[in-house]
C-alpha cells in the first residue's frame, strides 16, 4: 500500500485528493483550474534560484514548469529505415560481488567516451522467484537528473534486483563518473585568456583528499560535443542494443525524465546527422522493427533541458516571454556561459557543506539520508572533472532546451498513448512542483484520460525532489504496484 494522506491539498487554486480506486491514486482534477495553477509569480523566483543552482551544482531545471496545449495538426511519425548501426567499442568491465546479490560495474565506452554504468542481476530466492514464460521480467535502466549519477538509485537498483528484475544504471555523457569531453584546441582558437586543462589541479589541501577517493573516474576526452536531450536518448538507445536488452522499462527522474521519453519515442534520430542509428532500438520503427519498450516510469519529471523551456507556457504574452527571455540571456552571460565564473564556482565556493545543504533542501521527507556517499557522488565529478566538468554545465544551462513533456506526447501520441506510462511525484518538490505546469499537465492527463484507455496513471507521496531516495518505502511500493499490474502480464 501506499502511505499517502487521504487528502492533500495543494497551497494553489489546483487541489489534489489522491484516491485509491483499485488500479492508482489518480488526482481528483479539473481541467479548468490548469490555467490558474500556471502562476507567473511564483516563475520570479527563478533567477535567484538559479544562481543558488548554479554554485551548488544543482537542477538547472528549477521552475513551476510549463504547460503547453497546441492547436497546430501534429504530423504522423516517420521512421527512417532499418540501417545496421555501426559497432560499439568493446566494454572495459570491472564486477564486485556481495554476499546477497551480484552487483557489476564498468567503463562502457561509446564513441570514444568511458561511460560508468552498474548493472544488477535479478535475485531469485527459490524456484517459485523464477520469472516464467508467461510473466517475464523486462530489463529496467534508470537514467538521473542533472548532476548526479547511479549513487542516489541505491535504493531503487536493491528493490528491483530483489523483485527479480535485471537493473542498469548509467552515469550519463558528462555526468556522474563518465567522462567529460572537453576539446582543448578549439578553446585555444577561441580564448587565450584562461590556462583550459582536461583535468584540474587539486588546491594542496584538497588533494589528499581526493588522492583517498578510491572510486575511479571515466577517463575525459579531447572532443567537441553538443549536450543535449537527443545526445543522451542516443547513449541509452546505443546502450540497450549494445547489451541486447529484449524488453525495456525506462525510468528517469527530473532532467532524466526527459531523456526516457526522447528515446522512448527514437525522437532523437536524426538521419541528416546520426548515420550510426537510423532507427531506434527501443522504440522500433513502422516497418518491421518491433518496439522493445515496456513502460516508461517518471519521477518529478523537468520541464526540459534548463529553464528557458518555461517560455513555452501558453498564458504568457508577447512582453513576459521577452522579459523571461532577457532575464535568461543576462544571466546566461554573466554567470552560466561564463567559463571564468563557472570554474571560479567549482575551485572556490562548492564545498561539501554547501552541496549537503543544497541536497537537503531537496529531501524534505528524509533529510538525514543526504549522507557522505551521496554528498561525494556530487562533489568529487565537479572537483575532478577539469574543464569538461565546466563545459558540461555550460552547455546544459544555455544549449536549446529541447522538448518539453507535452511536446513529446503531442508529437508522438501513436506511441505514449499506447504504452504504461506512470508518474511518481513527491508533494514537497520546489524544483518541480507537483501544482507547476507539469505536474499539471500530467495530472489533467490523467484524471480525464488524454491519452484514453486509462494508460497514464500517477501517484504523489511525500518527498522531496527525489522521492526513490527520500522515501523510499512508499515511491517503490508504488512502482512495484504499476510494474506488477501494468507492465509485467
Amino acid at each position: 500500500s501506499i502511505h499517502a494522506s487521504p487528502s492533500i491539498t495543494i497551497t494553489t487554486d489546483l487541489n489534489l485528493n489522491p484516491q485509491q480506486d483499485g488500479d492508482a491514486f489518480h488526482p481528483n482534477y479539473n481541467r479548468a483550474d490548469q490555467t490558474s495553477a500556471m502562476r507567473t509569480s511564483s516563475m520570479m523566483k527563478t533567477p535567484i534560484t538559479t544562481l543558488l543552482s548554479a554554485l551548488s551544482l544543482l537542477l538547472p531545471y528549477f521552475s513551476d514548469g510549463f504547460s503547453f496545449q497546441s492547436s497546430t495538426p501534429v504530423a504522423p511519425l516517420k521512421r527512417p529505415l532499418l540501417s545496421t548501426a555501426a559497432a560499439l567499442a568493446d566494454t572495459v568491465t570491472t564486477t564486485t560481488a556481495s554476499n546477497t546479490a551480484e552487483k557489476a560495474t564498468a567503463f562502457w565506452k561509446w564513441r570514444g567516451h568511458e561511460i560508468f554504468t552498474e548493472v544488477r542481476t535479478a535475485q531469485i530466492n527459490s524456484e517459485d522467484d523464477a520469472p516464467s514464460s508467461s510473466k517475464k521480467k523486462p530489463a529496467v535502466i534508470l537514467l538521473h537528473g542533472f548532476g548526479a549519477s547511479t549513487t542516489y538509485w541505491r535504493e531503487t537498483m536493491s528493490v528491483l534486483q530483489n523483485e527479480g528484475y535485471d537493473v542498469h544504471a548509467l552515469d550519463l555523457l558528462g555526468q556522474g563518473r563518465s567522462s567529460k569531453p572537453f576539446s582543448v584546441e578549439e578553446e585555444a582558437e577561441n580564448s587565450i585568456s584562461l590556462p583550459y586543462r582536461l583535468y584540474p589541479k587539486p588546491k594542496e589541501d584538497e588533494a589528499n583528499n581526493m588522492d583517498s577517493y578510491e572510486i575511479e573516474m571515466g577517463k575525459n576526452t579531447d572532443t567537441k560535443v553538443e549536450y543535449s536531450i537527443s545526445l543522451w536518448a542516443n547513449l541509452v538507445d546505443d546502450y540497450a542494443r549494445h547489451h541486447q536488452l529484449d524488453e525495456v522499462v525506462l525510468m528517469g527522474n527530473s532532467l532524466g525524465s526527459l531523456v526516457a521519453l526522447s528515446a522512448a519515442t527514437g525522437d532523437f534520430i536524426d538521419s541528416t546527422k546520426d548515420q550510426e542509428n537510423l532507427f531506434g532500438y527501443i522504440a522500433g520503427n513502422s516497418i518491421g522493427e518491433g518496439s522493445r519498450l515496456k513502460g516508461i516510469c517518471l519521477f518529478n519529471c523537468a520541464v526540459g533541458l534548463n529553464t528557458r523551456n518555461v517560455i513555452k507556457n501558453p498564458s504568457f504574452n508577447a512582453l513576459q516571454r521577452a522579459v523571461f527571455n532577457l532575464v535568461i540571456d543576462v544571466f546566461n552571460s554573466l554567470i552560466f556561459d561564463n567559463k571564468g565564473v563557472l570554474r571560479f564556482a567549482l575551485d572556490n565556493v562548492v564545498t561539501k557543506e554547501l552541496l549537503e545543504d543544497a541536497l537537503k533542501s531537496l529531501y524534505t521527507y528524509m533529510p538525514d539520508r543526504v549522507d557522505n556517499e551521496l554528498v561525494d557522488s556530487f562533489y568529487y565529478p565537479a572537483k575532478m572533472g577539469g574543464d569538461g566538468a565546466v563545459e558540461a554545465i555550460r552547455q546544459i544551462y544555455t544549449n536549446d532546451a529541447g522538448l518539453t513533456p507535452n511536446e513529446f506526447h503531442e508529437k508522438y501520441p501513436e506511441i505514449l498513448d499506447t504504452l504504461p506510462l506512470h508518474l511518481i511525484w513527491g508533494l514537497a518538490d520546489v524544483v518541480t512542483p507537483i501544482d507547476g505546469d507539469v505536474g499539471t499537465f500530467y495530472c489533467d492527463r490523467v484524471a480525464n484520460n488524454r491519452g484514453g484507455n486509462g494508460r497514464t496513471t500517477i501517484d504523489c507521496v511525500k518527498s522531496g525532489h527525489v522521492p526513490f531516495d527520500d522515501n523510499p518505502v512508499d515511491a517503490h511500493n508504488t512502482m512495484m504496484r504499476w510494474l506488477e499490474k501494468k507492465v509485467v502480464k
